[in-house]
């Protein structure tokens, strides 16, 4: 997979680090060596050497180092050839006789910090919440407590921003449909199927290592990854959590309201819609954007033989300036409402699929409308009242997704 640059700029899970070899190091053992993020360090052992900029993090145990295999290629193609490093160099050959395998762990390596510092192309913001309700867990007892508690309300109270809030917006007529999405967090193991199967849909060009470090990726939706604060509990094991965010399709969109041209608009289907050929790149509403998920395309990206037959037909191919943004596969959306006009019938329950939803193994999103109480996504919220929840609600942006909690 090195030579696949889809695969080269999808971030790890974890680290949320692309396009390199980074080398794992626990603090404790960092700041023995003296080493701070991004410090180049050799690896060198009895058969060879590796140098890769350090990853300080305390998901390794002290005493050990980890580096991620499948890079350091001499050859193999424009995408992999000179980038990272080969950790196999450090490898005994033959090393388990048995089975003819490779040692891939209880290697004995040195590591000396080099004078140079590199940047680490990652996207990743904060490593925690800091106390915000992005990604929210409840406990098995909490949840059948809340359960109860639900059963013995009359009527259950409005949060603020939650459905029924005041708000200064008109209220949006949605006639027909009203698209929306239910994600259950306890299901996403935060594998990324999602994050390529959007570049695939709706043609998103790949920008390399050096756009991204200057944080200008292009992915539509992308997976947070953010880990139990350690000042909670110090001596607790590291856990992670993993949200996919995309446009949430908000009714109250801030990014509407300030496009000068129009660019951003509200169908009469509850899509927060993008006007490429009238935007003029002013990013006023990525700035006012709360979650972030609006990408400028800063050029014009090429498409070389043969990835241009790769393109989908029903998508632009958007050129420099514009911004750009999920629409839920709008195309997908269109084609059904086309063949079920045809046929004389409103769009059927499952008959579109979003590219995430259809790519996630662990069917963890669920795409319907929102106007159809038998929807498979109303079915799921209703069924878990105590779990749902909308991100930065608090805001009155009135999100068209919604989260489920993760469950411990």
């Amino acid at each position: 997979g090195a030579n696949r640059p889809w695969l080269q700029e999808l971030p790890d899970p974890i680290t949320q680090i692309t396009w390199d070899t980074w080398i794992e190091i626990h603090p404790d053992d960092a700041r023995k060596l003296d080493v701070e993020r991004g410090d180049m360090i050799q690896l060198a052992s009895d058969h060879g050497t590796i140098e890769a900029p350090a990853y300080i993090t305390a998901g390794v145990r002290p005493g050990t180092i980890a580096v991620p295999l499948g890079q350091g290629h001499s050859e193999y193609g424009r995408y992999a050839r000179g980038n990272g490093a080969n950790v196999i160099e450090l490898l005994p050959p033959n090393s388990l006789p048995s089975s003819g395998g490779m040692k891939w762990s209880n290697v004995e390596v040195k590591p000396t910090k080099r004078g140079d510092r590199v940047p680490l192309a990652d996207v990743a913001g904060s490593d925690y919440l800091h106390g915000r309700n992005i990604v929210q867990i409840v406990s098995v007892e909490e949840l059948l407590r809340k359960t109860g508690d639900l059963e013995k309300q009359e009527s259950p109270e409005v949060k603020p921003g939650g459905p029924g809030s005041p708000t200064l917006y008109p209220p949006h007529d949605h006639p027909d449909y009203r698209w929306g999405m239910t994600i259950d967090l306890d299901k996403c193991t935060g594998c990324s199927a999602c994050v390529t199967a959007c570049y695939a849909e709706n043609n998103i060009p790949v920008v390399g290592k050096r756009q991204v470090e200057l944080g200008r990726e292009l992915s539509w939706l992308r997976i947070e990854r953010y880990f139990d604060d350690p000042s909670n509990d110090p001596a607790a094991p590291l856990k992670a959590e993993f949200l996919p965010m995309m446009c949430q399709q908000c009714d109250n969109a801030p990014c509407e309201p300030v496009c000068p041209v129009y660019a951003a608009y509200h169908t009469p289907e509850g899509l927060n819609a993008q006007v490429y050929n009238r935007c003029v790149g002013t990013r006023y509403c990525s700035n006012n954007c709360p979650y972030k998920v609006r990408r400028f395309n800063w050029f014009d990206y090429e498409f070389p033989e043969p990835l241009n037959w790769q393109l989908n037909p029903d998508v632009t191919v958007r050129t420099k300036g514009v911004m750009e943004k999920c629409t839920f596969c709008v195309q997908r959306i269109v084609e059904a409402k086309n063949n079920a006009k045809q046929e004389g019938r409103k769009v059927e329950d499952d008959e579109i699929k979003t590219a995430c939803q259809q790519s996630c193994p662990a069917q963890a999103i669920v795409f319907g409308d929102l106007k159809n109480p038998d929807s498979e996504v109303n079915k799921l919220r209703d069924k878990n009242t105590e779990r749902g929840y909308r991100v930065l609600e608090e805001l009155n942006t009135q999100p068209a997704v919604e989260y489920l909690k993760e469950i411990r």
